[in-house]
């Protein structure tokens, strides 16, 4: 089975935050602890939890109802929309070329925040920035 699919959900440690600020939203995939500690995505389908062959086996389901040691595997674009529709909180990743170099990069953006320009070599790296970025603001906010 391929694991290039990984890369659309957002880690179990952000997905975990997530979970804790309220995330509630349907998701085909769940995070959960196995017996020796490590946390890939699974999926339910056919009325079963396991790792399917692809992510359209799945269904939809709120895996944050469950247990403590269970919680959804959001997509990374399943986690921005919530951020807009419940937070307000819009944002965007942002591909640049430094003047000073001529080197590619990217950055993020939050509307209404001050942006740390931090050059990352992969649009991953800034989507990850970004998304911990806008946990930490919620987090913030709901002290």
């Amino acid at each position: 089975m391929s694991t290039n699919y990984l890369k659309d959900f957002v880690p179990y440690e952000q997905a975990l935050a997530l979970k804790k600020l309220g995330f509630d939203e349907p998701c085909l995939a769940k995070y959960s602890i196995d017996i020796v500690g490590e946390t890939i995505p699974h999926f339910r389908y056919n009325n079963r939890i396991s790792q399917a062959e692809s992510i359209d086996e799945g269904v939809w389901f709120n895996h944050n109802l469950d247990k403590d040691h269970i919680c959804s595997a959001p997509t990374f674009s399943q986690v921005f929309r919530w951020f807009r529709e419940k937070h307000n909180l819009k944002s965007c990743i942002m591909f640049r070329t430094s003047m000073e170099d001529n080197k590619e990069y990217y950055d993020w953006l939050i509307k209404g925040q001050e942006v740390v320009y931090r050059h990352f070599n992969t649009y991953e790296e800034a989507e990850l920035a970004c998304l911990k970025k806008l946990i930490e603001i919620v987090k913030n906010i709901q002290k």
